[in-house]
C-alpha cells in the first residue's frame, strides 16, 4: 500500500464521532482565532487588492461571503480571498514541527465549500481536522527541507491539507482521494522570494492552497488521475521540493487517527513571524530584571539557520525595516520594540514606529549566531536564547525553550478571546463580535450560512 493510499483511507473513513472531545474544543478556539485574524487581515492592502482582483476574474460571481466585506464570490474565489486575508497579518496559528500555517488555508476552504455543499457543521469540522492532520504530517516529514530549499511550507504541506479537507466534504472514494493527492503535488509551489520586498506573495500562498485543494478534489471526483507514489516515488514532493536525505516520507501516514497532530498547533500571541516570539519574550524578561536600554551593549540571539534565513538575514537589512511587513520578519527590530514598549501588538507595526530612532538604535545592538548541536530545541519548539552584555561588563542570559502559545505552554482561553476582540474591532462592533464568539463555541449547532453572514461587514 502506498503512502497516498494510507492517507486516502484516513480521509475517507474518519467521522465526527471519532474526534476526541478535547480536540473538538480546541478546534473551536482555533477557528475563532483564525476568523479574528482574517477580519483584521481584511483591512490590509494585500486583502483589499485581492478582493479587487477577484472581481476581475471571469465568472467569479457567487454567493459565498468574503470576510470583512460585503463582497461575495463563487466557492473557489471566496476561498482564495479569505485565505489571503487569514494570512495577511502573519498572525495565524502554526504547527511547529512542520512550520505550517494550516488554519489560514483550511478555514476558508471548509467554510466556503461546506456552505456550497450545504454540509453539516459536524462534517465541516471533521473535514477541517482531517485537513490539519494531513498538512501537519506532510510538512513534518520534510524535516525543514521545504524551507531550506526556499519554499513556504504552507504552500506545500498546506495544499495537501486543503485537498484532504475538500475530499472529505466532497465525499470522495479512497481511490479518488489518492488521485486528488497526486494532482495536488503538481500545484505545490510557494517560493520564499517574497522576503526580498515584503510582497503580497506570502499571504497569496494560503489563498492559492485553499482554492487549489477544491480544484484537485473536484477533478479527482470527476475521474482525473494522479500519481499514487507522490510521497515516496522517484520524483516525489520530497525530492523536488525538499531535501531527500532529510525527509522521512513514512511519517506522512504515521499515527493517522491515533495521534492528533492538530493538538500540537500553536496560537500566536504576537502578529509577527512565529520564529521571533520567544526571543522577544526573552527581551521582555530583561525588563522584569530592571534592565534599561541604555545599559545594553550587545544582545546575541541564538537562532536556527531555518529561522535565521527569514528573520535575521541579511542582518544589515533588518535594523530599520521600511514596511510593517518587513518589520514582522526582522528579529532585531522586533526585539527592540518589544523591549522598549513591553508590548508587541498590531499597533506596534505603525508607520510612526518604523521611524523611531530609539528602536533602530537598540536593533543595531542585536546580533545572532547559529546554535551548537542540541543547544536549542528547534524545530520541536520555536525557542528563545539570548546572551546580553551590559556596558558595565555584566553578562546576562535569558532562555525560553517553549514559546507562549505552544500547546505545552498554551495561551489561556481568555487571552485567545481577548486577541479575537482586538482583531475583530478593526472591522466590526463588539455586539457582532459577541455573536461570532457565541456561534463558534456552539459550532456544531449553527448553520454555516448564519455564521458566515456574521463575517460580513459594511466597508
Amino acid at each position: 500500500m502506498t503512502l497516498s493510499q494510507h492517507v486516502a483511507n484516513f480521509i475517507t473513513t474518519t467521522t465526527f464521532s471519532q474526534l476526541p472531545t478535547q480536540l473538538i474544543a480546541r478546534a473551536k478556539l482555533h477557528l475563532l482565532d483564525t476568523l479574528g485574524v482574517a477580519l483584521a487581515g481584511s483591512t490590509q492592502s494585500s486583502s483589499k487588492q485581492g478582493r479587487h482582483g477577484i472581481t476581475l476574474l471571469p465568472d467569479s460571481q457567487g454567493k459565498i461571503p468574503i470576510w470583512g466585506s460585503m463582497q461575495t464570490a463563487n466557492t473557489t474565489a471566496a476561498a482564495l480571498a479569505n485565505g489571503i486575508a487569514a494570512h495577511a497579518l502573519d498572525f495565524d496559528d502554526t504547527h511547529t514541527d512542520s512550520i505550517t500555517h494550516g488554519s489560514a488555508v483550511l478555514t476558508p476552504i471548509a467554510f466556503a465549500l461546506g456552505e456550497t455543499l450545504n454540509a453539516s457543521n459536524e462534517e465541516i469540522l471533521t473535514a477541517w481536522v482531517i485537513g490539519w492532520e494531513v498538512a501537519a504530517r506532510v510538512g513534518l516529514a520534510s524535516h525543514s527541507g521545504f524551507h531550506q530549499r526556499g519554499f513556504h511550507a504552507t504552500a506545500i504541506a498546506g495544499i495537501f491539507g486543503a485537498t484532504a479537507c475538500a475530499a472529505s466534504l466532497l465525499k470522495l472514494t479512497s481511490q479518488q482521494a489518492v488521485n486528488a493527492l497526486g494532482l495536488t503535488a503538481s500545484q505545490a509551489a510557494g517560493i520564499a522570494e517574497y522576503l526580498t520586498n515584503s510582497s503580497s506573495a506570502k499571504c497569496f500562498h494560503a489563498g492559492w492552497a485553499a482554492q487549489s485543494g477544491i480544484i484537485a478534489a473536484s477533478l479527482a471526483k470527476g475521474g482525473m488521475t494522479g500519481p499514487e507514489t507522490i510521497f515516496e516515488g522517484r520524483y516525489s514532493i520530497y525530492h523536488t521540493h525538499g531535501i531527500s536525505e532529510q525527509a522521512i516520507p513514512e511519517q506522512v501516514a504515521q499515527g493517522l487517527g491515533e495521534q492528533w497532530e492538530f493538538l500540537n498547533v500553536s496560537i500566536k500571541p504576537y502578529p509577527v513571524c512565529h520564529f521571533a516570539h520567544a526571543t522577544v519574550d526573552c527581551g521582555r524578561r530583561l525588563l522584569k530584571r530592571g534592565i534599561s536600554a541604555e545599559e545594553i551593549e550587545q544582545v546575541e540571539c541564538v537562532i536556527d539557520p531555518v529561522a535565521a534565513a527569514l528573520i535575521c538575514e541579511p542582518l544589515e537589512t533588518k535594523w530599520a525595516p521600511k514596511t510593517a511587513y518587513g518589520a514582522k520578519f526582522s528579529l532585531p527590530w522586533l526585539f527592540a520594540i518589544g523591549f522598549l514598549d513591553n508590548a508587541l501588538t498590531l499597533s506596534s507595526l505603525s508607520a510612526e514606529n518604523l521611524q523611531r530612532n530609539d528602536i533602530q538604535l537598540l536593533a543595531k545592538k542585536v546580533s545572532y549566531r547559529y546554535p551548537s548541536e542540541n543547544e536549542i530545541p528547534f524545530p520541536s519548539y520555536f525557542p528563545g536564547l539570548i546572551f546580553v552584555r551590559l556596558k558595565n561588563g555584566q553578562q546576562l542570559t535569558e532562555r525560553i525553550d517553549i514559546q507562549y502559545g505552544n500547546p505545552e505552554n498554551p495561551m489561556v482561553d481568555t487571552d485567545v478571546i481577548a486577541k479575537f476582540y482586538d482583531n475583530a474591532k478593526c472591522v466590526m462592533k463588539k455586539t457582532q463580535a459577541d455573536q461570532l464568539i457565541e456561534n463558534i463555541m456552539n459550532f456544531e449547532n449553527i448553520p454555516i450560512s448564519l455564521l458566515t453572514q456574521l463575517l460580513q461587514v459594511e466597508a
